[in-house]
């Protein structure tokens, strides 16, 4: 499996992993509600048929997409989170 530190747009799927003690709460909760909050901010193509599948456990929070058309790396900068992101393509 590759791990990029960089973000790849209109990729076929992509993925990402955050440990959640980098997190606030509310900011685990903006990530599980974000097409809502994305299309609050001005992210593209916050829509309900472009959402990522969110997971997550005691220690992390995932993120999984087979066509990210909603652009999450620009929502997660927007939230404040920008360096502790492993993005997996």
């Amino acid at each position: 499996m590759k791990v990029r530190k960089g973000f790849v747009s209109n990729s076929s799927s992509s993925s990402f992993v955050i440990k959640k003690k980098y997190l606030e709460d509310w900011q685990i909760d903006m990530i599980k509600r974000h097409i809502d909050i994305g299309g609050k901010l001005g992210v593209d193509y916050a829509t309900k048929d472009n959402e990522w599948f969110i997971y997550e456990d005691d220690e992390v929070i995932k993120g999984d997409t087979s066509m990210d058309n909603f652009d999450m790396k620009e929502f997660l900068e927007k939230i404040g989170i920008e360096e502790i992101i492993k993005w997996r393509y």
